[in-house]
């Protein structure tokens, strides 16, 4: 959810370009490259990528960070050289374009990083590109990312409307304690303002599907420094993949590629003999500040302390916006490998989705997430050397997928208004500068018989739920309290209940889950149980009905977003087919247990019979 405040005037422009800025300038310093435009000053190491000087309007960014303050990125090998792609001094100082190329010797890909500075720039772009030449032996995918350990004096953490908060310091992080329990990454603060608070760096994840932007705030400058999202073409596992952004000890992420969750998205494989590029970005890092003169009011969520780092947050989003809207930028210069793709040589596909359910009559195809992502025989949640495209269908179900790479893919859509998933039945051909209009895509989401009952709605989170609005600091939430509160099971009347208030998000351990529910009529023929769970480590559940067993479900696609503090992790569903004779005119109870030690989250649940 971003800030639902606004700066005072939306002029946010690609790059956050200030006219007539100073010439671009670039210089070598033998291992190093030093790009300045006067207000951005950024100082690369020519063998790592690692730019451990970054200096704008005159501050030092990372002054203070771990380990001095640095921009690293992960998998290269370290033996990198430096290459202008665009020289200031040829182009009249409006570009400076620096890439260094690595080689893998050690994990079987080359990569390269690619750093631009534009004249009169509030930021720098940063683009990392993973390479498979035919020659390398096979691969898998694995965590990729960009990561800044930012200076101290950044002390306002900012990632959605729910993490929006003064930061653990570094000095509160470092003397913090292990909580019981709990994984290793949790802590609990013994100083400070959250003493005796839990801390973990999971407690600040998020979907790249709602995120435009996050980071930090320095509320003594009155300074932003930001992780902007052009485009989520580049990330992987689909728009619900949930991910690190922002941690405490002062560490912004951009999880280009990982596993975080066991969310599993290393599975592709690049096999020997492949030549495969894929490039990550170009993405923003956009530094703000507050204008002379304006004094923020508090956001409609916020206190009158959030007010500037609202204030900040907001620009920020603001320009995400407007680097969305220049994507693919046409500045990029792609030199060694490709293709980067150009507008020219995109497609543009269109249409509008409509849900036929005979037993959800109102079902409604507005707010779906609609997009394209290669049918290459994996899970898009697990895809890793890969594009996909997502948008959310408008009121009226219809949609336009613009920028897309030319290419074969599978059309795919979920959410609130049908059970399970869309994918349809022949794959799309995209071709350069074209649009595809596929007029009316029709889905009749899988049913056996008419609803008996339902509990929760069929969006693969678990945040409608008691608990569901995860409380994503605080360890006790659930995982604490739940062997009293919950660990003899969960009693749930049809009806009466309300699933908000009585079915928890998260059934874990043992236990045995209870429905309970009237039909004025025995059923007849077949009877369908359908299940879909945010997140689950594996354990098998077993579905029982009046007594009588029917079925046994053994969940696939793990995750551990339950003990890692997400609403959801991979999303995995499945059904169980019965004879309906076990349903009886009048009272019925289904019951679900679940083997061994397995946390599982709730995503959706119906029974159907007639």
């Amino acid at each position: 959810m971003a800030p639902n405040c606004s700066p005072a005037a939306a002029t946010n422009v690609a790059g956050a370009v200030t006219a007539g800025g100073a010439a671009v300038t670039a210089k070598s310093g033998g291992s190093t490259m030093t790009l300045d435009n006067g207000i951005v000053n950024m100082v690369i190491d020519c063998a790592s990528a690692t730019v451990s000087t970054i200096t704008w309007s005159g501050i030092n960014v990372l002054e203070g960070g771990s380990e001095g303050g640095k921009l690293y990125w992960e998998l290269e090998a370290g033996n990198g050289t430096c290459t202008l792609s665009a020289d200031p001094s040829t182009n009249g100082g409006t570009l400076a374009e620096v890439r260094i190329h690595t080689t893998g010797s050690t994990n079987n890909l080359d990569v390269d990083i690619d750093y631009a500075l534009l004249q009169g720039s509030n930021g720098f772009y940063a683009t990392g590109i993973l390479s498979h030449p035919a020659s390398y032996a096979a691969v898998n995918g694995g965590e990729w990312r960009s990561n800044i350990y930012i200076g101290t004096e950044f002390n306002w953490l900012a990632v959605d409307a729910l993490r929006d908060k003064v930061l653990v310091s570094i000095a509160d992080w470092s003397s913090a304690i292990a909580v019981a329990g709990a994984p290793k990454e949790v802590e609990q603060i013994t100083a400070g303002i959250y003493a005796g608070q839990d801390e973990c760096k999971y407690s600040y994840s998020a979907d790249f599907g709602d995120e435009a932007a996050w980071g930090f705030v320095d509320t003594t400058k009155n300074i932003g420094w930001w992780v902007t999202k052009p485009s989520g073409e580049y990330y992987n596992g689909g728009p619900k993949k949930r991910e690190l952004t922002c941690q405490a000890g002062n560490a912004m992420l951009n999880m280009l590629g990982g596993d975080h969750y066991l969310q599993n998205v290393g599975k592709e494989t690049i096999a020997a003999g492949t030549d495969l590029t894929k490039f990550y970005g170009p993405f923003f890092y956009y530094f703000n500040k507050l204008p002379a003169g304006v004094t923020p009011a508090p956001s409609g969520y916020g206190t009158t302390a959030s007010a500037i780092p609202d204030y900040l947050f907001a620009d920020a989003i603001a320009q995400a916006k407007a680097e969305q809207a220049a994507w693919p930028y046409t500045w990029f210069v792609n030199t060694g490998v490709g293709p980067y793709v150009q507008e020219s040589g995109r497609g543009t596909v269109t249409g509008t989705f409509a849900i036929t359910d005979p037993g959800a009559p109102n079902a409604s195809p507005a707010d779906m997430w609609i997009g394209l992502a290669p049918d290459d025989g994996i899970d898009f949640q697990a895809q890793f050397f890969t594009y996909q495209y997502w948008v959310k269908t408008a009121a009226d179900g219809s949609f336009t997928i613009p920028h897309i790479v030319p290419g074969s893919y599978a059309l795919y859509a979920f959410g609130p208004g049908g059970a399970g998933t869309f994918k349809n039945a022949t794959d799309i051909t995209v071709a350069a500068g074209q649009t595809q209009a596929l007029g009316t895509v029709s889905w009749t989401p899988p049913r056996t018989a008419a609803t008996v009952f339902e509990i929760g709605v069929p969006d693969r989170d678990s945040h409608e739920f008691l608990n569901g609005p995860f409380n994503y600091s605080l360890w006790p939430t659930n995982n604490v309290t739940y062997t009293t509160n919950f660990g003899k099971g969960v009693t749930y009347t049809v009806g009466t209940d309300d699933y908000s208030k009585v079915w928890n998000q998260a059934f874990m351990g043992s236990g045995t889950w209870t429905v309970n529910f009237t039909k004025a009529t025995a059923g007849t023929g077949t009877g369908r149980f359908y299940l879909a769970l945010a997140a689950n480590e594996g354990a098998s559940m077993q579905v029982s009905i009046n007594g009588t067993s029917v079925g046994t479900l053994t969940p696939g696609n793990t995750s551990d977003a339950v003990v890692r503090l997400g609403s959801h992790g991979a999303f995995w569903d499945g059904e169980i087919t019965f004879s309906a004779s076990v349903i009886k005119a009048g009272a019925n109870t289904l019951t679900i247990t679940q083997s061994g030690n397995g946390a599982t989250e709730w995503d959706y649940l119906r029974l159907e019979a007639n």
